[in-house]
């Protein structure tokens, strides 16, 4: 042993730091007592902090210290004073006054009672100064080896450790540890050695203890004072015994390594065992992994760990996804048989998260390593993998269930089969369970199953049948409720039909039914898709006072109800789409100024605003910084968003760091919109590509963009579908076909407008494929974005004929996507509000189908009969209209209708600012963006057909040029004030059309 026996430690040299210097080790110094924990009546042992004061205090004291006169006093006497001063009040008696007593009786061969005399220890060692410290290693040196008891070990101990005599403690205690049979202050020194960082000593102590247990078969408690220590210290200090077992085995001293490494697993094991308290979950990682060096963590190292991390509440995210990452890193030794109790806390854990893969796994482990689930974990299961889709898994569970417990609580299981319909939006499905259920089990679904059932149909915009289901459960006489009824607007909100939605409200309110949260936020909804949001922020800001006065003020729950966050979501939405930012940032305010919670829609809401407005890096802050500090994780949808707006901005680089920090540093998975996202970054580096060299190919290819298609087509997981939250690119269709469609129509588009027609064939037969193998017995539906997308190839390649039968499809198509309820399409206005632009870019290539066809002269009444249906024509129709009607030699009615339909807003060619910046930003800034569809303005395109048509009139003969030029300026003459003013530029447009003119 390195540290010498008791017998060898008297010299105050070594034993006890000089006053001087015991000030300049005040702040070094712990808080924390050292007492013996495993007697209880040891208490009164001075701290070392208080050791310091009071030594400091009695050497400025100028309180002058009188004996006791003890010359006329027997022995008897003495000793009863003695007694008397032992049990006062300390405060009152000095200590040199004890230690006078006590060595007279000393003179006069009298033995102190073992009480008086333990009472004198205890005495000693908490008296202030370094007086009674070295009286007590003088008290403890005349007792001999064989009468010490443990409680003079205990204040001997604690004495040698208020002086920092470490090295003294430890050998005082291997002595005791020898002959003494009970507790003498082993958790006082252990804790002392530990966080003092000496392991050597730690290890010491940590032997002696184990000996002494061997010895006496004692249970004292060696880890009493180290459990009171704060766990983030105590993880600290399993990590520096870690780190110097460590460097024991690297060493190879077998002798010092095997206890060291023993030592540190027990400590880091002790750390593990705490319960609810907060710690660096990192941290925690760290040394679990790092034991592993040391020795192969035991499993129930790893178990405690994972306990550890779930004591702490579900809403600290970090210490959840810790303990998940330790579940699955044990599931991969061969010994980890994780206990029932475990696996539940690990399930209701990775519920709370939504972690379908934990789910997966933890269902995987009950069924390895026990026989039957616990009831309460099958029905979370079945819960929790219907919110993720998995009918098959879900079924499979249910028949267990049966099967196990019978049909008696068949009408509580049986939804969650209608929930994974739902989720994959398969109605047709959900219909036939109901069917199958009641042939097998006789079961007659209740409300909540027929609800479910109504939102599946809901979901998929099957309208008619959601409708026709609400017929049904009168003919069974089951009465909706509010989320019957919730269900129904909710459809009939996104679509943007505010009269069916408020049909139905009054349907609810007529028959008695109490309106809900999600009821009033469809008609919020309903009426910021119509653009009355004026209406909408009334309405919300009316559910807001009676919310106030009905419950005299907007509590803490009120404020972070869903529904009411919600509905503020909406005008964010809303309005962040409409590129209002001024007004977001109000409503932003004013959820604050209310205390409505923000949650990860708001966020996306703000986030979309900003790449709206071309400031992606606003949007990234958000990302990156405020919804952190908000205590809320990113979501797939907001790196979605964030890449979108990098996208626009053409910054290729970001997009794919996103994409990186997404997936490695959040561990979220691609997703429909994280890939879309990529294909159009994929699409724009093929054709820099393409453009940049003019010696490469002659068609393009497009390897990058077939490549992230065909990857994203591998990694497509329908249950993807389950997610209800916004997605980003999904357009109109209903999310069972933007999921397998969406990725095809940009891809077709790209490959048309690139005129490689072979690359649009296989696309397109791609998804007749995927279609057909969805559903072999359908004909694929095509969507209306993929029609679109279809038209640009057939124009580009001539065929003419298949773009006008896609014309035609879209039409018919747009009769059941934009119709409204009950409205006839052979009736004025029957288009929805929302879908009065869904034909614009169809309508754009109609026309050039029209005029290539030469039948332009059709053009007029095309947009007639659309106008009389509902829809509008976008800023970019009309601008294809009026370069129509100049190419067919209508200068005037194009300067008439540029005039009447495009020239209101115009601010003249002084907004784009100096004369060498103007060219660059006119190509950058006069595309409208999407929320800029119906806002009229001329395209520079446009202007230079116009221009062209005014020189073309200037060269006709003298008369009809004369009098046609007269009429243009007449009845357009904000226009020819355009025309008359707009920049020369030696660019393709105007070289190509003014040069001819």
């Amino acid at each position: 042993m390195f540290y010498g026996s008791a017998t060898n430690l008297f010299e105050p040299r070594d034993l006890f730091i000089p006053l001087s210097g015991l000030m300049g080790q005040l702040a070094a110094q712990r808080s924390r007592t050292y007492t013996s924990a495993a007697d209880h009546f040891d208490n009164d042992v001075a701290t070392v902090e208080e050791v310091e004061e009071n030594a400091i205090a009695e050497n400025t004291s100028d309180v002058d210290f009188s004996p006791i006169d003890t010359s006329h006093l027997t022995s008897g006497e003495i000793a009863a004073k003695l007694h008397e001063l032992l049990f006062a009040d300390e405060r009152v008696v000095d200590i040199r006054q004890l230690w006078h007593l006590y060595e007279a009786l000393q003179e006069l061969s009298i033995s102190l009672d073992p009480g008086d005399l333990a009472q004198l220890f205890k005495r000693l060692s908490s008296s202030p100064g370094t007086f009674g410290l070295q009286k007590t290693r003088d008290l403890f040196d005349s007792i001999a080896l064989l009468e010490r008891r443990g409680i003079h070990y205990t204040c001997t101990i604690a004495a040698a450790l208020k002086q920092r005599n470490l090295k003294a403690a430890v050998a005082l205690h291997g002595e005791a540890a020898n002959h003494i049979d009970g507790s003498f202050g082993s958790s006082v020194v252990f804790k002392y050695a530990i966080e003092h960082a000496d392991w050597k000593a730690t290890v010491a102590v940590w032997q002696q203890y184990g000996d002494h247990r061997r010895l006496y078969s004692r249970d004292s408690n060696i880890w009493y004072d180290v459990d009171q220590l704060p766990l983030s210290q105590l993880l600290e200090h399993a990590r520096g015994a870690i780190d110097s077992a460590i460097s024991s085995v690297e060493a190879s001293n077998l002798d010092d390594a095997v206890p060291a490494r023993k030592l540190a697993l027990a400590i880091l094991q002790r750390a593990l065992d705490v319960r609810d308290a907060d710690f660096d979950p990192s941290l925690q990682a760290q040394l679990v992994e790092k034991a592993q060096s040391i020795q192969l963590p035991g499993i129930d190292l790893f178990q405690a760990a994972i306990l550890q991390n779930l004591s702490v509440t579900v809403e600290n995210r970090e210490h959840s996804e810790c303990g998940l990452n330790l579940y699955r890193t044990a599931r991969e030794k061969p010994e980890f048989v994780p206990d029932p109790g475990l696996l539940q806390t690990l399930l209701r854990r990775s519920h709370d998260l939504r972690s379908s893969d934990d789910m997966y796994r933890i269902l995987a482990d009950y069924q390895k390593h026990h026989i039957d689930l616990p009831k309460d974990s099958h029905r979370l299961l079945m819960s929790q993998l219907a919110r993720h889709g998995d009918f098959n898994t879900v079924d499979q569970l249910f028949q267990e269930w049966i099967d196990r417990y019978g049909v008696d609580q068949i009408s509580q299981i049986a939804p969650h089969l209608l929930q994974a319909c739902y989720r994959r939006g398969e109605a047709d499905r959900a219909i036939g369970v109901l069917e199958s259920l009641r042939a097998k089990y006789d079961y007659f679904p209740n409300l909540r199953a027929w609800n479910i059932v109504i939102a599946t149909y809901s979901r998929i915009g099957n309208w008619d049948a959601a409708m026709g289901l609400l017929d049904r459960l009168a003919q069974v006489n089951i009465h909706p409720d509010s989320t019957t009824y919730g269900i129904l607007m909710g459809m009939y909100a996104r679509r943007s039909d505010y009269d069916a939605t408020m049909q139905i409200y009054e349907q609810a309110l007529s028959e008695g039914v109490e309106p809900s949260f999600d009821m009033v936020g469809s008609v919020v909804l309903a009426l910021a898709t119509n653009d009355r949001l004026d209406e909408a922020e009334t309405l919300v800001e009316e559910v807001l006072n009676k919310t106030q006065s009905k419950n005299q003020t907007l509590g803490p729950a009120r404020r972070r109800s869903p529904s009411i966050t919600r509905m503020w979501n909406i005008l964010l939405t809303q309005h962040a789409m409409n590129g209002q930012l001024d007004k977001v940032f109000e409503l932003q305010n004013r959820m604050r100024e209310v205390g409505v919670a923000f949650d990860g829609d708001t966020y996306a809401a703000i986030m979309q605003c900003f790449c709206n407005k071309r400031l992606p890096e606003a949007a990234q802050r958000i990302l990156k910084v405020v919804m952190r500090q908000s205590g809320l994780r990113p979501t797939a949808l907001h790196f979605a968003i964030v890449m979108g707006g990098f996208l626009n901005n053409k910054d290729h680089s970001r997009v794919m760091s996103l994409q990186r920090r997404m997936v490695e540093e959040y561990g979220i998975k691609p997703t429909f919109s994280t890939q879309n996202a990529l294909l159009r970054l994929a699409s724009q580096l093929d054709q820099n590509e393409f453009f940049r060299d003019p010696s490469g190919p002659t068609t393009f290819e497009g390897s990058q963009t077939e490549s992230i298609l065909t990857q994203t087509l591998d990694r497509v997981d329908p249950m993807e579908l389950a997610s209800l939250g916004p997605t980003k690119f999904a357009q109109s269709s209903p999310p069972n076909v933007a999921l397998q469609s969406s990725y095809f129509p940009y891809t077709i588009n790209v490959f048309g407008r690139m005129r490689s027609f072979e690359k649009v064939a296989a696309t397109y037969d791609r998804y007749v494929a995927r279609a057909k193998k969805e559903d072999p017995d359908l004909e694929p539906s095509h969507p209306v974005e993929i029609l679109s997308a279809l038209m640009v190839s057939y124009n580009k390649s001539g065929d003419y004929e298949e773009a006008e039968k896609c014309w035609n499809l879209a039409l018919e198509k747009s009769k059941i996507v934009a119709r409204k309820a009950n409205a006839d399409p052979s009736e004025p206005g029957w288009v929805l509000y929302k879908y009065r632009f869904l034909l614009s870019l169809h309508l754009t290539r109609y026309m050039q189908t029209l005029f290539v066809t030469s039948r332009a002269d059709q053009i007029a009444s095309v947009i007639d009969s659309l106008q009389h249906a509902g829809f509008q024509l976008s800023t970019h129709n009309w601008n294809k209209y009026i370069q129509v009607l100049v190419q067919t030699n209508q200068p005037l009615p194009a300067y008439q209708l540029c005039e009447e339909k495009l020239m209101k807003g115009w601010p003249g060619w002084d907004r784009f600012g100096h004369f060498l910046a103007k060219k660059r930003r006119i190509k950058k800034q006069w595309v409208p963006r999407s929320w800029e569809l119906g806002r009229p303005f001329p395209h520079y395109e446009t202007i230079v057909y116009l221009a062209s048509a005014y020189l073309d009139a200037q060269a006709l003969a003298y008369g009809v040029g004369k009098e046609l030029l007269k009429d243009m300026q007449r009845l357009a003459p904000k226009t020819v004030e355009a025309v008359f003013k707009m920049p020369r530029f030696d660019d393709r447009v105007q070289n190509a059309l003014l040069k001819e003119s």
